[in-house]
């Protein structure tokens, strides 16, 4: 089952803005290259259209936050670091486009929620996390070979967290 591709929210847009800044600033990027790929993160419309304009800088920004309370979010996150939090809510990662050797660390916590990342058949998934009346589910060892290293911590207390693969019957739930 092939995974959509979603479309690139204005958070992401701005935290992908943050760190060409920052790049800047850092002098790892002139001021024309950062002109040309805040133009590119603007006219962005999906996740895929991002990552090519990200993909060569080390991101030390803070973590890109994605929390829902009460609610169900979808998202392609666009930062190495990434802070996703469910409370009394859900939160979906599609993390499945990662190019590969690419290393995304995930701080994955619910409080009464369930956070799900979605990830490639050739995902390296690490787990540091831990569960308090919670549960921790994630997929064996990927199917393919050369696939991104993606770290998983938090912690979930009376909620779930859950990795899955395209090939899983939880992907599909995952989307909807």
């Amino acid at each position: 089952m092939t995974q959509p591709v979603l479309r690139v929210s204005d958070q992401e847009r701005e935290q992908a803005v943050v760190v060409l800044n920052q790049a800047v600033a850092e002098g790892r990027l002139t001021w024309e290259e950062h002109f040309d790929r805040v133009q590119a993160v603007y006219a962005a419309q999906v996740s895929t259209d991002l990552a090519p304009v990200l993909a060569d800088l080390a991101v030390t920004a803070a973590p890109q936050r994605v929390h829902a309370v009460a609610s169900k979010i979808h998202s392609a996150p666009v930062s190495r670091r990434v802070e996703a939090r469910a409370t009394f809510g859900a939160v979906v990662l599609d993390l499945s486009g990662l190019p590969a050797g690419e290393r995304v660390e995930v701080e994955a916590s619910s409080f009464c929620g369930k956070v799900t990342v979605l990830v490639s058949e050739a995902a390296v998934v690490l787990d540091g996390g831990t569960a308090r009346f919670g549960k921790r589910a994630l997929p064996g060892a990927p199917t393919a070979a050369g696939g991104p290293v993606i770290t998983v911590t938090g912690r979930s207390t009376l909620g779930n967290l859950r990795v899955v693969r395209p090939d899983s019957h939880w992907a599909r739930y995952a989307v909807n």
